[in-house]
């Protein structure tokens, strides 16, 4: 009766174990518009990292002459996040703003929200990921 007892919860560890692996994710960033230049990707997994620019996983990818490229970010585990992007064209490290505090180079948010008067939240941008590996269309604007 013990070694059934054992061989259950070896059996329900070793299931809750892969059941919490880690997945690919593979972000597809379009409407590049040939530009040259560096996006800045982070992704926040809370209200308060993403109002805070502290991204739980961040990249920095080099673009020239593309109008699409596909960016994979590996060991993503599980959970709510909201990703945000933008293309630093002159390479000075910030996103530039005009005198109106609107956006001077292309940005963009996951599930692709724009709201028209603001950047959008983590609310809006918020989407699960559930152990699948997934591609994750996100355009510029």
């Amino acid at each position: 009766m013990k070694l059934i007892y054992t061989a259950t919860f070896a059996f329900f560890l070793f299931s809750s174990f892969v059941l919490s692996i880690n997945s690919k994710q593979t972000l597809l960033i379009s409407n590049l518009e040939n530009k040259t230049g560096k996006l800045f990707i982070g992704w926040y997994s809370s209200k308060e990292t993403f109002a805070g620019k502290n991204p739980e996983f961040k990249k920095e990818v080099d673009v020239r002459n593309l109008s699409e490229i596909s960016i994979p970010f590996d060991d993503i585990p599980d959970g709510k996040y909201g990703i945000s992007i933008y293309l630093d064209e002159n390479n000075n490290g910030k996103m530039d703003l005009n005198f109106l505090g609107i956006p001077k180079e292309k940005y963009g948010f996951s599930n692709n929200v724009f709201p028209a008067t603001r950047a959008a939240n983590f609310q809006e941008t918020a989407f699960e990921i559930q152990g699948k590996s997934k591609i994750i269309p996100i355009r510029l604007k």
